[in-house]
């Protein structure tokens, strides 16, 4: 089946200017082609579907998440020890959430027994909605470090196995936790809880299967060593020193910014908010990352951001870059081009452009004026499939979520 978006402003996130009045040409779940109205044939026999009042963009890439964990319940290391069942079941309604606001891929940072690859193959078949998932399968943790909720992985060869069977069980990704964290009492954002041989180990094995490591890193020893035995992306980054900037710069790794969970008040600020000592860290990061990043966001980094599961607030993450003086063109390809290619699906989303898959989304304000349009998605496509969209803009209703999305 062919479907025909036409669309007020199309923003292709390609490096064009936006278009006005412009078609989007969907047939069998990828873009057949885009431009606009009067130069882009439409086949006689293709379904409408009418945007021409909003702003069309590619669905977000939220590229740091899990699927069961939700920072305003407190207790995230907790939260990932509840039985599977119930962490499942949090997670049909999360995605459902992630997919609403418009994310179409999600790069899951690490989920216990697998559970990521289960609830992947349950989007896949349409039992449940949410975006696509790339998934990392168990994160690679010491016994005594940060987020460690099942079983802890120390020494080179202990990595290189738990890394091998993450594979096999279908990984996409490796996620190493090398400093601490903030919802960890007890631990430090500065030290590292891998030796450099360990994380050179999880690399070495990401990358003898095509594959790559991505690192949980705020600042000190575990990041720098991270980067420099090659890890590709580096997650937060909240005390990155202008030494760690220029080592990214050198190494093309990518910067995961993740803002709200650490200042939305829905976050730790609201789950853990009894837990002084988490309090402590959170209000000093805060300040942290106030004054570092504007500088770091401005340095050339490549940077991307993630919502770490703060389920559906990509554009607060925006709303922050924006504040923290991104301008907000930069902010959108932050969300879509440059979260594809650090997540390395740039082939297949991330722009809209012919051959990707039909990932996109509509909101009814311009946010290139004002970023905070994003906050109310109208239209989700993903994969070709309207998931939403705004009543009599065509012939399929919200209810498309409800089914699930193959």
């Amino acid at each position: 089946m062919v479907t025909v978006l036409r669309c007020g402003t199309l923003f292709e996130a390609s490096g064009a200017e936006p278009v006005h009045d412009a078609l989007v040409v969907v047939d069998g779940g990828r873009i057949a082609s885009v431009g606009p109205a009067a130069q882009t044939p439409v086949p006689a026999d293709a379904d409408e579907v009418d945007l021409r009042a909003y702003f069309v963009l590619p669905g977000l890439v939220d590229a740091h998440s899990h699927v069961s964990i939700d920072p305003g319940r407190g207790d995230q290391t907790g939260q990932m020890r509840a039985p599977i069942a119930r962490r499942a079941l949090w997670a049909t309604e999360y995605l459902r959430r992630d997919l609403l606001a418009g994310t179409t891929t999600l790069r899951v940072m690490a989920e216990e027994e697998f559970l990521d690859f289960e609830v992947r193959e349950a989007i896949a078949a349409g039992t449940i909605a949410g975006p696509r998932l790339l998934c990392a399968g168990r994160g690679i943790t010491a016994s005594n470090g940060h987020a460690r909720a099942g079983a802890g992985f120390d020494g080179p060869d202990a990595i290189r196995k738990a890394v091998r069977e993450n594979f096999a069980a279908g990984a996409t990704h490796v996620k190493l936790f090398t400093t601490g964290g903030v919802s960890t009492p007890g631990s430090t954002l500065q030290a590292s809880g891998y030796a450099r041989e360990e994380i050179r180990a999880a690399v070495d094995e990401a990358e003898r299967v095509g594959a790559y490591a991505a690192a949980h890193a705020h600042g000190g020893p575990g990041l720098r060593w991270a980067l420099e035995e090659g890890v590709s992306t580096i997650e937060h980054g909240a005390l990155a020193t202008d030494e760690d900037v220029e080592l990214m710069l050198r190494r093309s790794a990518w910067l995961i910014c993740t803002f709200s969970v650490l200042f939305h008040p829905t976050g730790i600020e609201q789950g853990d908010a009894h837990v002084a000592a988490i309090m402590d860290k959170v209000r000093w990061a805060r300040q942290v990352v106030n004054t570092n990043f504007p500088r770091i966001l401005q340095s050339g980094v490549q940077f991307a951001v993630g919502t770490d599961s703060m389920h559906g607030l990509m554009a607060y993450e925006l709303e922050t870059l924006v504040r923290l003086g991104v301008s907000p063109a930069q902010a959108l390809l932050a969300a879509t081009r440059s979260g594809a290619a650090a997540c390395r699906v740039l082939d297949r989303t991330g722009t809209l452009e012919a051959g990707k898959d039909a990932d996109l989304i509509a909101v009814r304000g311009d946010p290139l004026q004002d970023i905070t349009a994003l906050r109310a998605v109208a239209f989700v496509m993903r994969g070709g499939t309207i998931v939403t969209q705004p009543s009599g803009a065509g012939q399929q209703s919200d209810s498309a979520v409800a089914a699930g999305v193959a």
